[in-house]
């Protein structure tokens, strides 16, 4: 017996329809026109700025994060380093700059246009 078909095989009755159209991987809106990309360089120095500022800004918040995890000898150490951060930034006045900054949110928050 042959594995090897002997004659052709008629095409299907209807056809099939066709794949839809590939979607961008990104959002259209969101690309500005005529705007040129960013530098890798410039990027991670955005982002090591926005991760030092949230950092020294976001002691307290960090610390309630970390409260909230489930307890195990990591989170348990981890605790203890973001109290320990938490303790300096308070020393040197971020925390009071973090609180002032919350009110001021809220204040803009509660105003009526």
């Amino acid at each position: 017996m042959n594995a090897i078909p002997t004659r052709r095989l008629s095409a299907p009755a209807e056809a099939t329809p066709a794949p839809p159209p590939v979607r961008p991987r990104y959002n259209p809106v969101e690309v500005i026109e005529g705007a040129a990309p960013s530098r890798l360089r410039s990027v991670a120095l955005s982002l090591a700025a926005a991760t030092l500022v949230a950092l020294v800004l976001g002691a307290h918040p960090l610390a309630d994060w970390v409260n909230g995890l489930p307890i195990n000898p990591v989170t348990d150490r981890l605790s203890g380093w973001v109290q320990a951060w938490q303790d300096w930034m308070d020393a040197i006045g971020a925390g009071r700059l973090y609180t002032g900054l919350q009110a001021l949110f809220r204040w803009f928050q509660g105003l009526r246009f």
